[in-house]
This record gives structure tokens, C-alpha cells and sequence, in this order.
């Protein structure tokens, strides 16, 4: 989400401040000082958001929560696939007896 809201920041405010230079006849030398504001702020959502939020923990660190929520959603996964398996399996008969009952 911190990316998004960088990218939307750092190129959609200069592309609005071009818009209204072409468009408009704004100030082309106020629009080049709001573009280039747009992108330092962009920028800076950028480092801020992968220094001090969850982008910038990764699972190779000594949280032990983190890791075991890991550990947690990949039991919960590995279960899911084998009820999924369970569930192809019964729909496979399933279709196999309807094959034979149409024969």
C-alpha cells in the first residue's frame, strides 16, 4: 500500500501539473516546482515506508512471532491443498458415475 500511494504521489502530480500547463495555461515554472515537489515526496514515502514499515522486515530476521505465523500459513495451506486434492478426487467419481449412468 505504501508504494502505491508512492507511485501515485511521485508520477500523478507531475502528470496533473503537465495537464494543467497544457491544458490550462497554468504557470509552467509553479507546475515544474509541484512536479518536482511530487516526486521528492514520493520518494521520501518511499524510504520512510521501507525503513520503518513491514517492507522493510523480511522472515530471514529473529522475530519469532513472524516466524510463526509463517510457520502457521503454510500448515494452514498445506491443509487447504489436501482437502482440495480430497475434493478433486470425490468430483472425479462423481463424474465417473454420471459417465456411467448416461451410458
Amino acid at each position: 500500500m505504501i508504494g502505491l500511494s508512492a507511485i501515485t504521489i511521485g508520477l500523478g502530480v507531475p502528470a496533473a501539473a503537465l495537464y494543467f500547463v497544457v491544458n490550462y495555461g497554468f504557470n509552467s515554472l509553479l507546475a515544474a516546482v509541484v512536479a518536482f515537489m511530487g516526486v521528492v515526496m514520493g520518494g521520501s514515502i518511499v524510504i520512510v515506508g521501507i525503513t520503518v514499515g513491514g517492507m522493510g522486515n523480511s522472515f530471514d530476521s529473529s522475530n519469532r512471532l513472524d516466524r510463526e505465523r509463517l510457520k502457521n500459513l503454510r500448515a494452514q495451506q498445506s491443509a487447504t491443498l489436501e482437502e482440495l486434492e480430497e475434493i478433486a478426487s470425490v468430483l472425479v467419481e462423481i463424474r465417473d458415475v454420471l459417465k456411467s449412468v448416461e451410458e
